[in-house]
């Protein structure tokens, strides 16, 4: 782990994202306050550090409504409001915040894909959930979750994320899954994660380290992952041909690792929506690559496009 910690930085230099189509990017809130406990503790699943998640009522969302999942009952067949709340869970003793979005409609007699979605650095869940506009895309057809990152001293305490496979943060994904799937009706074979730049490269992370979990990445102005992988993960990924923040080289590393982690050919063929984009021939079946290199000028080329949300949420849709 400390070879790790010691050459993410020098890797992630340039990672200098979390800005949204409409201006730069947004402090982290540095909440981490817990007003309760949800009334049980729930064991996080295959974590690689023994990290217990302890659900707790959340600080608030900021538009006057407070954490209530913990206390609803779960699983399918139990009680479940839609609605956004602010809720927490205990890493490695820490609490650790999220936005939890449970859409209209949602039937507790049906398994319902989970979307995680990372923000950039210095970002935060209400950012992300502003601009990805993939739980827009989705129109009530999946659950969705925006982690709170914590800051790092590699980036001036910038909120951002751990990108170590069994760092805090793969460990923070598994409690906020244990969270989710003790009180919703989870589609288990349909766990899903995009990000945009440091949320990318946390993504990639993340599907490298739970590739038996996450079914399919979506990633914006990111990189990585750099170590190996415990599977073939379905991947789509975009990047700017003139990002000044995160080099399009990086972009082209995503994927090429997916490409040769899910047995593509070197061949495309052209996507007709949206039209910059080309599926890799010949991967493994269910485990599609996409790439979309793009010359749209928002941030110097490193922001999230207008049609990336839709794009991403079409690609998770075929699962």
């Amino acid at each position: 782990m400390d070879r790790r910690r010691r050459l993410l930085p020098s890797l992630l230099a340039w990672s200098l994202g979390g800005c949204g189509d409409a201006g730069g990017a947004q402090a982290a809130t540095g909440d981490g306050t817990v007003t309760g406990t949800g009334g049980r503790t729930t064991t996080a699943d295959d974590t690689a550090t023994g990290t217990t998640a302890v659900p707790t009522t959340g600080a608030g969302t900021g538009d006057g409504t407070t954490g209530t999942a913990g206390t609803t009952g779960g699983g399918c067949g139990g009680r479940l409001a839609p609605g956004v709340t602010t809720e927490m869970v205990e890493v490695t003793g820490t609490a650790r915040s999220f936005l939890f979005v449970v859409p209209d409609g949602y039937d507790p007699a049906i398994p319902t894909p989970v979307v995680f979605a990372w923000h950039g650095r210095g970002g935060t869940p209400e950012l992300a959930r502003a601009y990805f506009k993939v739980e827009e895309a989705a129109a009530g057809a999946a659950i969705f979750v925006y982690p709170q990152g914590l800051p790092q001293p590699d980036f001036d305490n910038d909120a951002g994320w751990d990108l170590d496979t069994n760092g805090e943060d793969v460990a923070f994904f598994d409690a906020m899954l244990a969270f989710v799937s003790a009180r919703a009706c989870v589609d288990e074979a349909r766990i899903f994660s995009t990000g945009h730049s440091f949320g990318a490269y946390m993504s990639n992370t993340l599907a490298c380290a739970r590739a038996g979990t996450v079914r399919a990445v979506g990633a914006v102005a990111g990189g990585g992952p750099f170590f190996g992988c415990t599977g073939p993960v379905a991947a789509w990924i975009a990047h700017g041909m003139s990002d000044t923040t995160v080099p399009f080289s990086q972009g082209e590393g995503s994927r090429d690792f997916w490409k040769n982690e899910n047995g593509c050919a070197d061949t495309t063929t052209p996507l007709p929506d949206p039209d910059v984009c080309v599926e890799y021939d010949g991967c493994m079946r269910g485990f599609p690559v996409v790439f979309c290199p793009h010359d749209e000028p928002a941030l110097g080329g490193h922001g999230w496009p207008a049609w990336a949300g839709p794009a991403i949420w079409t690609f998770f849709a075929r699962f």
